[in-house]
C-alpha cells in the first residue's frame, strides 16, 4: 500500500532496530526479574507449555537443548479443556510454564497459582509489546466503526510496532456492534469469563515474533548456560516468521475482499494481519452455542452480506455450521486456530497458519 511505503519512508531503520533491542531487553528484564527461577541442581530445566501453536515456537527456540512438554494434544480446545493425571505432574515439576493466560487456558489458572514461586510463568497477554485486539460479538458484522475499534485498541497501552503496515486493512474491516442490545446478556456473559481482550494472539504473525522474543529472554533466565543459543534460535524462528508472512500476504491478496464467517471469533488477528474481509462468527463462545433468533438473524444476514464460505473447526461438531448454512449454496471449509492433527514440533505453528492461508484462499477462490 501507498500509505505503508511513506511510513516506512519516514523511518530511520538503523536507528529504529537498535532502540527496539535495547527497549526489548529492559522490558523482558523487568518482566521476568521477579519470576525468574534457575535449576541449579544439575538438571535440565522442565519446560512446560500449554498449547500446540506457543508449544511449537517455544520448540524452536529451544531447538537441540531440550523439548518442552506440551499440555494441550489432538483435537481438545484449551476453552473446555481438563488435565490428566500425567499433565498435573509435569505442571508440579515445571521450573518454566508458558500459556497465553486465564482468559483462554481456564483449565491451568488454578494450577498455575499453586505453582507459587517454584517456577517462571510467561503469561503471553502480558508480554510487552503483545498486539491485543478487544473481543468481538458473535453474529455479522458491519464494516462502518473502524474508528471506534482503533481508538478502543489504542486507549489499552499496547505496543503496535507493525500497526502502520495493517492500519489501513484495519480501517477497511471495522466491525459494528449496533446489534450489542440484542445481545447484551451474551455479551456480558462472554465478557465475564472471557476477558476484555481477544486471546488468540498467536494468529499474528507480529505477535508470534514477540513470543518467540519473550520465550527466548524467559528461557536464558531459567537456564543461563544456553542464553546465546535461546537468543540465536529466536532470530532464526523470526525470519522463517518473516518468510512465511510474505509468502501468506501474496497467497491471500487476490481473495482479500471477499466475505466470510467462521464458527467462533477465534480468527480476528489473522483477518487484520492479512487484511481479510471476516464478517463475523456464529458462535459467541464455542461452549455455548446461540439461541435460535441468533440462527434466525445468522441465515437471514448470510445473503445479504454476500458470505462466500462459512468456516467450521475441527475442535467442535460442524452440525450447527450446516444448520446455519441450510440449502443456501454457500461453501463450508475447515480453519484449525490450534493445528489439531498436526505433529507438535518446530513446524507445527507454520504449518498451521499455511493451513488457515491455504483452506482461506482455496475456499474464498472457489466461491
Amino acid at each position: 500500500m501507498a500509505s505503508r511505503g511513506g511510513r516506512a519512508g519516514a523511518r530511520a531503520a538503523g536507528s529504529e532496530l537498535a532502540a527496539k533491542d535495547l527497549g526489548r531487553r529492559s522490558v523482558f528484564a523487568a518482566l521476568f526479574a521477579l519470576a525468574a527461577f534457575q535449576a541449579t541442581d544439575g538438571r535440565a530445566a522442565e519446560i512446560v507449555v500449554s498449547i500446540k501453536p506457543i508449544h511449537s515456537l517455544v520448540a524452536g527456540v529451544m531447538g537441540e537443548t531440550g523439548a518442552p512438554f506440551l499440555l494441550l494434544r489432538g483435537a481438545a480446545s484449551p476453552h473446555t479443556y481438563q488435565m490428566r493425571p500425567s499433565e498435573a505432574r509435569a505442571m508440579s515439576g515445571a521450573d518454566l510454564v508458558v500459556w497465553v493466560g486465564p482468559a483462554l487456558e481456564t483449565f491451568l489458572e488454578r494450577p498455575i497459582a499453586n505453582l507459587g514461586a517454584r517456577a517462571a510463568v510467561v503469561a503471553l497477554h502480558e508480554v510487552p509489546g503483545m498486539r491485543l485486539l478487544p473481543n468481538r460479538e458473535g453474529g455479522i458484522h458491519d464494516h462502518d466503526d473502524a474508528d471506534d475499534h482503533g481508538d478502543e485498541h489504542e486507549e489499552h497501552g499496547h505496543d503496535h510496532d507493525d500497526a502502520d503496515d495493517h492500519g489501513d486493512e484495519h480501517e477497511e474491516h471495522g466491525h459494528d456492534h449496533a446489534d450489542a442490545d440484542d445481545h447484551g446478556d451474551e455479551h456480558e456473559e462472554h465478557g465475564h469469563e472471557h476477558g476484555e481482550f481477544d486471546m488468540h494472539v498467536w494468529l499474528d504473525p507480529g505477535n508470534a515474533r514477540r513470543i518467540v522474543e519473550a520465550v527466548a529472554e524467559a528461557l536464558a533466565r531459567v537456564d543461563p548456560g544456553h542464553a546465546a543459543t535461546y537468543r540465536s534460535n529466536a532470530e532464526a524462528v523470526r525470519q522463517r516468521i518473516d518468510a512465511l508472512d510474505s509468502s501468506l500476504r501474496t497467497r491471500l491478496a487476490p481473495v482479500r475482499e471477499r466475505a466470510f464467517i467462521v464458527f467462533h471469533d477465534a480468527y480476528q488477528y489473522f483477518e487484520l494481519a492479512f487484511g481479510l474481509n471476516g464478517r463475523g462468527a456464529i458462535a459467541v463462545d464455542p461452549a455455548r452455542p446461540p439461541g435460535a433468533k441468533r440462527l434466525a438473524d445468522l441465515r437471514a444476514a448470510l445473503s445479504e452480506h454476500d458470505i462466500r464460505c462459512v468456516f467450521a473447526e475441527p475442535q467442535f461438531e460442524p452440525d450447527l455450521v450446516r444448520t446455519v448454512v441450510g440449502e443456501t449454496g454457500i461453501r463450508i471449509a475447515t480453519l484449525d486456530p490450534i493445528g489439531a492433527d498436526i505433529e507438535p514440533g518446530p513446524d507445527a505453528w507454520f504449518e498451521m497458519m499455511r493451513g488457515l492461508g491455504e483452506s482461506l484462499a482455496d475456499c474464498l477462490r472457489a466461491s
